[in-house]
């Protein structure tokens, strides 16, 4: 069975913009400033432009695209679309130092890093807000990126003790419900960012320019959120977003590409050796990240039949006292959607039976097979499955 979208967007092409005009409320003290670097690629600008118009207009953003010495008609075009703040480059700055220019220029209390390559979704930053708004000590909220093919490009990143970056979720489908709760991450990537303009000492926030001309600069400075400042990176999945990135199978490498990736993470590794020894996993060719970021001494799964407020106490409860909770359900259509997000806006992985990208069926049985030895404790009335439990456990340990 073939995977069919479920997620429409639209993209136009260019003769849909001299019929159709980009327009952004101009406001003097903005809440938010969206950081937008563009080098060419016109038609992708715009729609990404055109896609953030309807939120922002009802926010208090400003717009500051920077264009690095396009040579396509990017300046001419641009500059003509009310309310964006248009900065034009003398000479080509790359990605890095057109963000750090951007920071300088910002002048809201909140930044967002945008590549010009999405397209967002309806309610992106209202997303990204509620989780700085609903939770202590937030460094950066990131997006589920998804691939125009419809899979999930990144659900958040998982980086180990070697320096090494994962994406999770990776070629999932967007309701896969592993990757359908907030959660904290290692760090998101840089093409959709939301973070303070200033650190908690006031500074300024910059990009560690030891990572030019880029690759690697986002991950360090969410590692700079974490270990330097005590802030928490988190993955925001009700805030979606479409990335062009190319992922066709068998393509040829660009080794200029792959030459600075390799470069980058050494540095990066060297610079963080301490931290990733200390605090990150191993990498392992097993790693499943639906199954193996669990906190296995703080980890509670719940097998529900029903979900009372009682039930919905109890585990609202667990989890505010730091345990790692998982409720598995036997189908979503039997509980209320609304008590569904309600958990998993608090960071409650809340499983159910679904169809991966493959046409797969993970059946209510199989998932409970696929996770059940990363818990500790289990909360259930079915004794069958307590039993199941106790000998999955065992053998585990032995």
């Amino acid at each position: 069975m073939k995977y069919k979208k479920t997620l429409e967007y639209d993209f136009h092409e260019m003769a849909f913009f001299t019929k159709n005009k980009i327009h952004f409320n101009e406001c003097l003290q903005p809440k938010l400033s969206i950081i937008i670097p563009v080098y060419n690629e016109l038609k992708y600008t715009l729609n990404c432009l055109h896609s953030l118009m309807k939120e922002c207009n009802a926010f208090e953003v400003e717009i500051i695209v920077i264009n690095d010495k396009s040579t396509d008609d990017t300046k001419s075009y641009l500059e003509q679309v009310n309310g964006v703040r248009l900065v034009n480059n003398e000479t080509n700055l790359g990605f890095l130092k057109n963000i750090n220019k951007g920071l300088k220029l910002a002048k809201g209390e909140f930044v967002l890093l945008l590549n010009n390559d999405v397209v967002v979704f309806d309610t992106l930053l209202k997303e990204l807000f509620f989780v700085f708004e609903n939770n202590k000590n937030v460094g950066a909220v990131g997006a589920m990126a998804i691939h125009p093919s419809g899979m999930v490009l990144e659900a958040g990143c998982t980086i180990f003790s070697n320096g090494e970056a994962h994406n999770n979720g990776r070629f999932s489908t967007p309701e896969n419900p592993h990757y359908s709760y907030v959660r904290k991450s290692d760090y998101c990537s840089g093409y959709c960012l939301l973070l303070r303009r200033l650190l908690p000492n006031n500074d300024l926030v910059q990009l560690d320019e030891a990572f030019l001309p880029a690759y690697y600069e986002e991950t360090d400075l969410c590692m700079q959120l974490k270990y330097n400042h005590g802030l928490d990176i988190y993955y925001q999945p009700f805030a979606k977003l479409i990335h062009f990135e190319s992922i066709s199978y068998g393509q040829e490498k660009n080794s200029k590409k792959e030459k600075l990736i390799s470069t980058n993470k050494v540095k990066f590794k060297n610079k963080w050796i301490a931290a990733l020894k200390a605090n990150h996993l191993e990498q392992s060719k097993s790693f499943k990240d639906f199954k193996d970021l669990r906190l296995k001494s703080d980890a509670i799964l719940f097998l529900q039949d029903t979900m009372d407020d009682d039930v919905i106490s109890k585990i609202e409860s667990e989890n505010n006292n730091g345990k790692k909770i998982t409720v598995l359900l036997k189908s979503k259509l039997n509980f209320s959607l609304e008590k569904i997000e309600f958990l998993q806006r608090q960071g409650i992985e809340v499983l159910y039976p679904y169809y991966t990208r493959k046409g797969k069926y993970r059946s209510y049985f199989k998932i409970f097979r696929r996770i059940s030895n990363g818990f500790t404790q289990i909360e259930t009335t079915n004794v069958f499955l307590k039993s199941y439990f106790f000998i999955i456990n065992k053998l585990f340990s032995i």
